[in-house]
C-alpha cells in the first residue's frame, strides 16, 4: 500500500509505503486458568493480561491466598503463561501490595524475582491509578483523601516477555 504524505514544514510530499494491517482475531476462554492454560498449545498466545486475586482479598469468592504464599500459589500460573506465550508476546500482570502490620508486603517484588527466576523478562510498568475507586463496603477514592490509610487505588500493572525487545 502506498500512501502519500505532505510535511508540514517543507511543504514537500513524499512517498512512505505501509504494511496492510493483518486480520486480528481475539478469543476469550472461559473458566479457572489452572485447567485452561494446559489445553492450549506451547507459543500460542500473542498478549495476556491478567488480574489475579488480590493476597486476602474476596476470601469467599476466590478462597483469599494469605501474603506468605501468594508466590508460591502464583508460580505454577505464571509458569504455564510462560509455555503458552509466542516468543514476541507481552504478558501484563495487575497487581496490588498489601498492608501487613502497618507496611507494604514484599510478595510483590518477590513475585517478580522468582519470574526472573522461571523466564521472564521484566521489562516495564505502569499505575492504573483509578480516580473513582469504590471500596468493598467502604468509602470511594475521593473520600479517602486526606485520611491516614493505606488503601491505595493505584494499582500496579508489569509487563513481562519471553525474550529482549526493549532498547538499553
Amino acid at each position: 500500500m502506498e500512501v502519500y504524505q505532505k510535511q508540514r514544514r517543507t511543504d514537500v510530499t513524499y512517498k512512505k509505503n505501509i504494511q496492510p494491517i493483518k486480520e486480528i482475531t481475539a478469543k476469550t476462554l472461559l473458566g479457572d486458568c489452572k485447567n485452561i492454560l494446559k489445553k492450549l498449545e506451547d507459543n500460542s498466545v500473542d498478549l495476556i493480561v491478567t488480574s489475579p486475586p488480590y493476597a486476602d482479598s474476596r476470601s469467599d469468592t476466590y478462597g483469599g491466598i494469605k501474603p506468605n504464599n501468594y508466590v508460591e500459589w502464583f508460580l505454577p500460573i505464571t509458569a504455564e503463561l510462560l509455555r503458552v506465550l509466542k516468543p514476541s508476546g507481552t504478558f501484563i500482570l495487575n497487581i496490588k501490595e498489601k498492608v501487613v502490620d502497618g507496611e507494604r508486603h514484599t510478595y510483590v517484588i518477590e513475585l517478580i524475582l522468582e519470574m526472573r527466576k522461571q523466564g521472564w523478562l521484566w521489562t516495564e510498568e505502569f499505575i492504573w491509578h483509578k480516580k473513582i475507586a469504590i471500596l468493598e463496603n467502604g468509602p470511594t477514592g475521593s473520600e479517602m483523601l486526606g485520611k491516614d490509610s493505606y488503601n491505595s487505588i493505584k494499582e500496579k500493572n508489569l509487563i513481562c516477555t519471553k525474550k529482549k525487545r526493549w532498547s538499553q
